[in-house]
């Protein structure tokens, strides 16, 4: 099973990497959909093996965590929309009032949604793996924004094509050559030492 979840796994940040490559690069809505289909792709292949989530798990994982992402990109969007306002130097103060609340409505609504879908995901996940869904959220969100700020687009740490501190050019360091990147501290904490 976990044979197949890596050649699965590779299999398709080998096609997103092929596409990325092809793909125009434009700052049109079906580019950036394009881009938000990739993301999510690398999203579900970053998660599934970070998680390792058998079959019956993953079916009653999606779900649930997707419900979760659009209320708390709803509250966040809200968060946005308050911060632009408190930002712009020409509102009046019943104005950016508003805004505080709302910014603060936003951000406590962020949190009850978090709260109430722990508990929702602990009744199909071990306690274990849930910790994991956080940790891995920001593992991918650091890693993703590594890879934009290096001119790449979205993949899973390590994988071809999406190895950021390989062969590519770059700053090279002391450490082999290889550029730091944030999540490969935590990977190699957690990974067993070879002997040498």
């Amino acid at each position: 099973m976990k044979r197949f979840t890596a050649i699965s796994i590779s299999l398709c940040v080998l096609s997103l990497t092929a596409f990325a490559q092809w793909m125009p690069q434009r700052d049109s809505d079906e580019a950036r959909k394009q881009g938000a289909d990739r993301i999510n792709a690398a999203k579900v292949a970053f998660f599934t093996q970070q998680l390792d989530l058998t079959v019956d798990e993953a079916q009653k994982f999606w779900p649930v965590y997707n419900e979760y992402n659009k209320e708390v990109d709803a509250a966040r969007d809200e968060l946005r929309k308050a911060n632009m306002t408190m930002n712009n130097p020409e509102k009046k103060a019943d104005e950016l009032r508003a805004a505080l609340k709302s910014y603060s409505d936003s951000q406590k609504k962020e949190a009850q949604l978090t709260e109430q879908y722990i508990n929702k995901l602990l009744k199909i996940l071990p306690v274990e793996k849930v910790a994991k869904v956080f940790t891995a959220e920001e593992m991918f969100r650091m890693q993703l924004l590594y890879q934009f700020r290096q001119g790449g687009g979205p993949g899973v740490p390590g994988a071809p094509g999406n190895n950021p501190g390989g062969s590519q050019g770059g700053n090279n360091n002391q450490n082999g050559g290889r550029r730091w990147a944030p999540w490969q501290q935590q990977q190699q904490q957690s990974q067993p030492q070879s002997s040498k």
